[in-house]
């Protein structure tokens, strides 16, 4: 099979997510949530720290929240001892996250179209993609 024209760069970044990785402090609460890749024009690459797109919520829903010129993209994290399916309301200028009788209520950035914006959950993290209008 060929290479793939990116095979390089995964191989990269697989490279850079290794070595911070193993740096992460053992001694300290450290989280990994997820990681979101935005790819095309746009300018330099930057980290956006999570408090930067961070609302009140509890403590126990962590989430992230970034924004490209016709996404959101939502990437939330579930305990372990979640019991009960997560539900996962999106509306135009919200999106309710609701876990074990827990909720998070996201105030978005803008407007969004509900009909084409989805979410995924997968090996206990929420993807949602909101498309904006």
């Amino acid at each position: 099979m060929p290479n793939e024209p990116n095979d390089d760069l995964f191989k990269n970044f697989a490279k850079v997510m290794e070595d911070i990785l193993s740096n992460l402090s053992l001694d300290e609460n450290t989280r990994f949530v997820g990681c979101t890749i935005i790819t095309g024009q746009g300018g330099e690459p930057r980290f956006i720290p999570l408090d930067e797109f961070e609302t009140e919520m509890p403590d126990d829903i962590d989430y992230e929240m970034i924004e490209s010129h016709d996404r959101i993209y939502i990437t939330a994290e579930i305990s372990p001892e979640t019991e009960a399916i997560p539900d996962i309301d999106i509306q135009p200028d919200t999106v309710k996250i609701s876990i074990d009788g827990k909720e998070a209520v996201i105030e978005l950035p803008c407007l969004i179209h509900t009909g084409q914006s989805f979410s995924n959950i997968k090996n206990g993290v929420i993807d949602i993609i909101c498309e904006k209008l």
